[in-house]
């Protein structure tokens, strides 16, 4: 528990410094590391028995999508338009996750494709590393903090539903979601971690720190709720690579608490769900 304890709290300090204490090039570098650290604990969980293809494969994708839209540019603004129809259809793997998710164990024929793998796993980690950048670039010239915040409360959302479903999970949890692929989470759980993220939602509205995100209220709320249920399935596909396989954790990098993977699987699909949700929804509601 001591180590635990130690390793949250180091964590705790080197988040604070990523967000609020270094530039934006230092920041890019961190997601960066976030990113590749993420790449090289999937490799197995896609079937790799060397992680070098798959980490080489993952360092092509970031330099072709850092080439089609430098992140310098994010800060003044110029955020392409591409950018966001690719990070809006790479989110459909979440779509096509679920399918897989259901068939769990009986079908898994489809992992033994290493190319399809290899496509599953660019575009889980690929959109997360964009949203990182576009939602930390958020009004940067004009207050560096203005991002920082953003991306916490985007990220709370995930840690607001995580807790509300451990606490509803264990009150009333009866029906089982998917017991397959993790017997402990249920529908309860879903429902009290929903919940509890929307209202943590609307506290941090309240001291506006969704920032433009608060245009449109409403895709903000609608937006945040879609996220919260899709970072159930992030969590879940990890899950189900990791039985497949059979490894229990991701990886070792942080003592006490796993791996990269084990920390930000939620995250992956909540943010570019968030993102691209947010984005639709608006835009019909304008």
């Amino acid at each position: 528990m001591g180590i635990r304890i130690a390793t949250a709290i180091v964590l705790l300090i080197l988040v604070c410094f990523w967000l609020f204490v270094a530039d934006y090039p230092i920041f890019t570098m961190g997601a960066l590391f976030i990113y590749m650290v993420a790449a090289y604990e999937m490799a197995p969980l896609l079937g790799f028995k060397s992680r070098i293809p798959f980490l080489f494969l993952a360092m092509l994708g970031s330099v072709t999508t850092f080439l089609v839209a430098p992140p310098g540019l994010y800060i003044e603004g110029e955020i392409p338009s591409v950018l966001y129809k690719f990070i809006g259809i790479a989110s459909i793997v979440w779509f096509i996750a679920l399918p897989l998710l259901k068939s769990y164990p009986k079908n898994t024929a489809w992992h033994k494709n290493k190319i399809t793998n290899s496509i599953i796993g660019l575009l889980m980690l690929l959109p997360f590393l964009q949203c990182l950048l576009i939602l930390r670039a958020e009004n940067y010239m004009a207050d560096k903090n203005t991002g920082a915040y953003l991306v916490i409360a985007v990220m709370a959302l995930v840690w607001f539903a995580d807790s509300g479903a451990y606490f509803a999970g264990r009150a009333f949890g009866k029906h089982k979601m998917l017991e397959n692929v993790s017997p402990k989470k249920t529908m309860e759980g879903l429902y009290g971690g929903l919940a509890l993220a929307v209202i943590g939602l609307l506290i941090f509205a309240k001291y506006d720190l969704y920032a433009s995100y608060q245009n449109n209220i409403t895709a903000l709320i609608i937006a945040g709720s879609i996220s919260i249920v899709f970072s159930v399935i992030g969590d879940l596909v990890e899950s189900m690579f990791k039985r497949i396989v059979g490894i229990k954790d991701s990886g070792k990098i942080f003592p006490g608490h796993g791996g990269m993977l084990d920390r930000i699987d939620s995250q992956l699909a909540a943010m570019p769900i968030f993102v691209t949700s947010y984005l639709l929804i608006s835009e019909v509601l304008a």
